[in-house]
């Protein structure tokens, strides 16, 4: 029934609002698109309820002080703001439709050279009759990539300026997920639009791929004390990720305060965190945030604030390069 509805109010959103904006506006070569667009509209909206309606109701309430309290309200308003802007694909979206004629270019023109591309059909023929196995394959194989990707904002000294503004949250929540700078955030989508891309994802496919990411990755970062021993070894917990965000813990190697490290760098799996043994499973209660951060409630001011901080990190850089 759920199905039948999704797939109603799909068409008719395509057929009495979009495509006729589309017509307007003398723009029909983009219709192809639309229906990536409307599922990515959709599966936004949906997630933006189940945040707000089911996973932030559930949440048990932090321990926290009188002062922590008021500055918990005040940072949480531009939390849900980025998730409105994420979560309806402003970012991912956009670059994926951008980067696909592109690829198919390239596909072409590999095609004429007689090489095939590595999508998950190519190397294992045959398993297109699976659509659930190749939709856990492209889940695994995107989760490594971003795993490397995240352990790799830590070590940068300039790329964790920018990616500090998303662990400078000190309360987090099930809206915590994407506070991000919005230079990451292009950056990152590039990087994961045209790894999809490479590997064969259809726009369809790669929709649902992120929107189930995106809701994993929100009951993550929410306040979720319980311990789920039962899973922790086949997905990221709450109490996992919450030690990723520990001050002092989560970003800074051990007993060296200052020094970029960091541990529990995945995504949504913990496998790469065991395999190359960045894995701590601690579920004691830890404060969150980054020592000598207080940022803007102001997403803008958020925004500029980070940006400056990387800018410094890059003018040092590239001032003891020059020397």
């Amino acid at each position: 029934y759920m199905i039948d509805f999704y797939d109603t109010l799909h068409e008719w959103l395509l057929q009495e609002a979009f495509l006729p904006i589309l017509y307007t506006f003398d723009a029909m070569t983009y219709a192809d698109d639309l229906n990536a667009g409307v599922d990515w509209l959709l599966l936004g909206i949906l997630q933006i309820l189940i945040i707000a309606f089911v996973l932030r109701p559930l949440e048990a309430k932090e321990p926290l002080n009188q002062e922590q309290l008021i500055q918990a309200k005040g940072s949480m308003s531009a939390d849900v703001i980025y998730s409105f802007i994420h979560r309806l694909g402003v970012f991912e979206l956009l670059l994926f439709l951008v980067l696909t004629p592109f690829f198919i270019d390239i596909g072409s023109v590999l095609h004429d050279l007689q090489f095939q591309r590595l999508t998950i059909e190519n190397i294992f023929p045959g398993i297109s009759a699976f659509p659930f196995i190749i939709f856990l394959i492209y889940l695994v194989v995107l989760d490594l990539a971003d795993y490397g990707y995240h352990r790799l904002s830590h070590r940068v000294h300039w790329w964790w300026q920018l990616h500090a503004l998303h662990h400078s949250q000190a309360y987090m929540t099930a809206w915590s997920d994407n506070r991000n700078h919005f230079i990451d955030d292009i950056f990152r989508a590039l990087v994961f639009s045209s790894i999809a891309l490479l590997i064969g994802i259809e726009p369809s496919q790669f929709v649902l791929l992120v929107a189930v990411s995106h809701l994993i990755q929100s009951w993550q970062h929410g306040y979720f004390p319980k311990t789920y021993d039962f899973l922790k070894y086949l997905v990221v917990t709450p109490n996992f990720h919450r030690y990723h965000h520990a001050l002092r813990l989560g970003y800074e190697v051990p007993s060296k305060p200052g020094v970029l490290g960091g541990c529990n760098f995945g995504v949504l799996l913990p496998w790469w965190d065991m395999l190359f043994k960045t894995a701590i499973f601690d579920n004691s209660y830890h404060p969150c945030g980054v020592d000598h951060l207080k940022p803007s409630h102001h997403l803008l001011k958020q925004q500029s604030q980070f940006l400056a901080q990387a800018l410094t990190e890059l003018r040092k850089l590239l001032t003891t390069r020059i020397s």
